[in-house]
């Protein structure tokens, strides 16, 4: 992972840090008291100058009072908390800064939970309320993460890089031109017990309340009465239209292999239901619609059907590959505010992936149609949901319109061939020349296959022995 230089809008913003000290500790013999510079240091190589805050969680009942004393006294906000209740406690944190600071700001994240039991609530909430920058750091660094971010330290590096350059006197000098800069406001509780709710500003008072009975009471009560957060099966509600997107561009993406239409369904009036469905909510912008799916074997009269109300018919037997492509396509054309509209039972759990990560950068409102109502929670925050049959269900008219003399109703993805009739589309699905196409793509998807599976092989080969590198 690149780690990007500071956009100007975070140059100068606020960057709140949320360290997890159980699964990225202080290495033995560290300093404590070089914490704060440590992460200062390297968010100012990367161009973030703004005011930083730091909280550090974890189970502290075994944790030294001198390593206490050093991290405070760089005025690190210190809050014992069981290792369960960890991902929950920070997210809500996150939640309240959020709230409290508008964007743009930057957060970063010290922990080895982000792709975990953070990554699903955040990647959700960061699709909804863009502007915050994201900065991650864990104990094994430049890792897979579901959730979109501009930099990636590993943390045992983050910490080694500033030992060199920071000595005990400078750490010192450090803390106390912070203790003077931040004056009588520095007056938040230094430690906190996020347990019994406990809060004090000194390491004598929190450490004396860490060995209380009562404290370990609760503390045994926390971790007998932990359960996972709880992200219950629903059916979304289907929320009005935005005022951004009343009018703007609704783009439709339909796989018919999973989405097929029921047994002697009249084919227009697909293009009518979907609209209709739409502007129920809201929706009056123009509304284009991608059919895609293995066409070889379709009903030319459906075809015909489809096309007559100007969907765009498209023969592939990669649909998530080709909605993936044409959605970025789409997004490089039209710039927010927009609908994106996905019919398809696959999704999840690749294509919202991708998707999420996408949506974490630039938001377009998505809504989603499927043939089953799914037993979680989608990764993809969405604005209304449907089922396909109800949906289909629900218009008994037919439509057609007269497209473009320019436009190609009918594409086969294998081949690269368009026509503007169903007969000569159907012709060519047919001919021996599409066969041989659609075979050697199947080799070469065989082969790229093969590929790929040496290529991870090499690359969890080389994570288990440690022989890789980091982008610090």
């Amino acid at each position: 992972m690149f780690n990007h230089k500071a956009a100007p809008k975070y140059a100068n913003a606020k960057t709140a840090v949320w360290w997890d000290m159980n699964g990225c500790p202080v290495p033995e013999g560290y300093d404590a008291g070089r914490v704060r510079p440590s992460i200062e240091g390297a968010l100012k190589e990367l161009g973030y100058y703004g005011p930083v805050t730091i909280t550090a969680m974890g189970d502290l009942t075994e944790a030294h009072a001198h390593f206490l004393q050093r991290l405070s006294s760089s005025g690190i906000v210190v809050q014992h908390a069981i290792n369960a209740w960890l991902a929950t406690l920070v997210f809500n944190d996150l939640m309240e800064f959020k709230r409290n600071n508008p964007p743009p700001a930057t957060i970063m994240l010290i922990s080895d939970e982000l792709d975990g039991e953070l990554n699903f609530p955040l990647g959700r909430n960061q699709q909804i309320q863009s502007g915050y920058n994201l900065v991650l750091a864990s104990s094994c660094g430049g890792s897979m993460y579901r959730l979109h971010h501009t930099a990636d330290w590993r943390w045992k590096t983050l910490l080694e890089a500033a030992a060199y350059s920071v000595s005990q006197d400078t750490t010192t000098s450090y803390v106390l031109r912070k203790c003077s800069s931040w004056g009588d406001s520095f007056t938040l509780s230094s430690f906190v017990c996020r347990a019994c709710k406990f809060t004090g500003l000194s390491v004598a008072s929190f450490t004396s309340h860490l060995s209380t009975e009562e404290h370990k009471k609760t503390d045994k009560e926390e971790k007998e009465n932990f359960s996972v957060p709880d992200f219950s099966p629903f059916i979304t509600m289907n929320d009005q239209a935005a005022p951004e997107y009343v009018n703007s561009k609704t783009a439709v993406w339909w796989d018919m292999d999973t989405c097929p239409l029921p047994d002697g369904y009249d084919a227009r009036r697909v293009r009518p239901s979907i609209e209709g469905a739409l502007k129920d909510l809201g929706y009056y912008g123009p509304v284009t619609i991608n059919a895609m799916g293995n066409l070889e074997n379709a009903h030319p009269h459906v075809l015909q059907g489809l096309s007559s109300t100007g969907i765009l018919l498209q023969h592939t037997t990669r649909v998530r590959s080709y909605i993936y492509h044409d959605l970025s396509m789409f997004k490089v054309d039209n710039p927010p505010p927009a609908t994106i509209m996905l019919i398809s039972d696959q999704v999840e759990p690749v294509l919202s992936i991708f998707l999420s990560l996408d949506h974490q950068k630039s938001y377009y409102n998505l809504v989603l149609a499927r043939t089953f109502t799914p037993p979680s929670m989608s990764r993809l925050c969405h604005t209304a949901e449907w089922l396909w049959q109800t949906l289909l269900a629900r218009s008994p008219e037919t439509t057609s319109c007269v497209l473009r003399n320019s436009a190609s109703s009918f594409l086969c993805g294998s081949c690269n061939f368009t026509a503007l009739s169903v007969t000569d589309f159907s012709r060519h699905l047919s001919s021996e020349e599409h066969k041989k196409e659609v075979s050697s793509s199947l080799i070469s998807l065989l082969l790229a296959c093969i590929s790929l599976h040496f290529s991870l092989s090499k690359l969890f080969e080389s994570f288990s022995t440690g022989v890789f590198f980091y982008q610090v």
